[in-house]
């Protein structure tokens, strides 16, 4: 009979005799780069600290941490495990908690959005949905679409508002909720800020600040650029951060292509203005994934009746 992979018997001893404990203060080590603190961030004595990274490193047969003057930093196998670890603990708090809401007697509905979402129906999940069931408690991620599907798939998370992926995963359903474009966002003292009739021609000297590769927007501008009769003038900075964004359009002179349903926000709050280019191209809309068993949950349909209410509002 052949004998098992080395891989296989390793985890198989980590399950059988490793503790919470042990991978607790695995974590507390690599962040507090010093025993002492670790222990007593964890509650243990120091002695028994030591005692279970002995074991731990013993169970694994491979040393996590090397010491040094200034205390205790990470080999290369903490630096592969501990991430891992990180997680898992984070995800069994998150668990806890949602354990603890049931207990409580309250409801809990876990929402997952990606920025654009964020951006323009927030407000609509804050005020309205809220509003109407007190009692249930609203976990909200954002995070990018390709991470919140797995989420949703795997049971993590009860909804999504993205854009539809293609191809749809099998048992999940997309619920329309807001039509997009692409629309160039200015500063709001910007020389053609409410100038009427404006082509993507016309914006051929401006400085442009690009999204990064890989997104809807960026594609365009690469179509834009490669058909420009001249080299644009592009910013040096690239960002998805809104914070960024708002830094560089106030300095009147930058443009930036942007999905209405991210540049929302920012118009409304009067951090920037859309400039009326009257060529700019659709975009995939937003909508609400979900799986046949997040539909049962009993608010979801609340949820659905308050997205499609407002989103029509804001289209």
């Amino acid at each position: 009979m052949p004998s098992a992979p080395a891989s296989a018997v390793l985890y198989a001893r980590l399950l059988g005799r490793a503790r919470l404990r042990h991978l607790q203060l695995m974590v507390a080590i690599a962040d507090q780069g010093n025993l002492r603190r670790a222990a007593e961030q964890v509650g243990v004595t120091q002695p028994a600290a030591t005692q279970a990274l002995a074991e731990l490193e013993q169970l694994i047969d491979t040393p996590l941490f090397e010491r040094h003057a200034r205390g205790m930093r990470t080999t290369a196998a903490g630096q592969l495990l501990i991430p891992v670890v990180r997680q898992m603990l984070a995800a069994l708090q998150a668990s806890t908690e949602s354990l603890s809401a049931l207990q409580q007697g309250e409801g809990l509905l876990r929402i997952g959005m990606i920025p654009a979402a964020a951006s323009s129906l927030a407000r609509l999940v804050v005020r309205d949905f809220v509003s109407r069931h007190p009692g249930i408690r609203l976990e909200v991620r954002e995070d990018k679409g390709e991470h919140l599907m797995e989420s949703l798939i795997s049971g993590g998370l009860d909804a999504v508002l993205s854009r539809q992926p293609s191809p749809l995963p099998a048992l999940v359903t997309f619920h329309p909720l807001l039509q997009d474009e692409a629309v160039v966002l200015a500063g709001r003292q910007h020389p053609l800020a409410g100038q009427p009739g404006l082509r993507m021609a016309d914006l051929v000297q401006a400085r442009w600040l690009l999204a990064p590769a890989g997104m809807r927007v960026r594609d365009l501008m690469d179509r834009f650029s490669a058909t420009a009769d001249a080299s644009l003038h592009i910013h040096p900075v690239t960002t998805t951060s809104l914070a960024f964004l708002v830094e560089i359009l106030k300095d009147n002179e930058t443009l930036v292509l942007i999905p209405r349903s991210l540049g929302y926000s920012l118009c409304a709050w009067g951090l920037a203005c859309a400039l009326d280019v009257t060529d700019v191209s659709a975009l995939e809309g937003i909508g609400l994934l979900a799986t046949p068993e997040s539909l049962k949950h009993p608010a979801m349909q609340s949820m659905l009746d308050v997205l499609q209410q407002g989103a029509a509002a804001i289209a």
